[in-house]
């Protein structure tokens, strides 16, 4: 039997480098091309691994299985981004990438209970509140 090889995301073809913590409940990659760091439980897909832009947000919703606190975590999520527009932009565009060139399931970097719909609408949302908050600024 030949060991199973996790291939990046985003770069087709790109053999993903283990990492650590090594641990059996959970296995840890790296890409050696774009350097995103990933996590892989067994028997699930490969996702992105704890603080990318993506987990961090989707974090602020994690315990909120309806959703009724979605404006305040949207609000603490765009209290936390870096106060410097280009590593936040940088942040947004990662996460756009996701929403419009699908690589997984963002509900399953947290197991957060609410549908993949959920965390995705939520993503856009605040990826809308922020370009726009992004615009204004620039006005100033």
């Amino acid at each position: 039997m030949t060991e199973r090889r996790e291939v990046c995301l985003r770069c087709p073809g790109v053999e993903l480098v283990p990492s650590g913590p090594f641990r059996p409940e959970i296995e840890f990659f790296d890409c050696p091309a774009c350097q995103r760091r990933y996590a892989l439980k067994p028997g699930r897909s490969l996702t992105f691994r704890w603080l990318h832009p993506i987990s961090l947000l989707l974090y602020g919703i994690l315990f909120d299985v309806n959703l009724v606190g979605r404006a305040r975590a949207l609000l603490q999520a765009a209290e936390q981004l870096p106060n410097q527009p280009n590593a936040t932009r940088r942040m947004i565009d990662e996460i756009e990438l996701e929403l419009t060139q699908p690589t997984q399931q963002v509900r399953d970097i947290l197991d957060n209970p609410q549908t993949e719909e959920q965390c995705r609408q939520f993503l856009r949302e605040f990826v809308a509140k922020v370009r726009t908050a992004l615009r204004e600024d620039k006005r100033d």
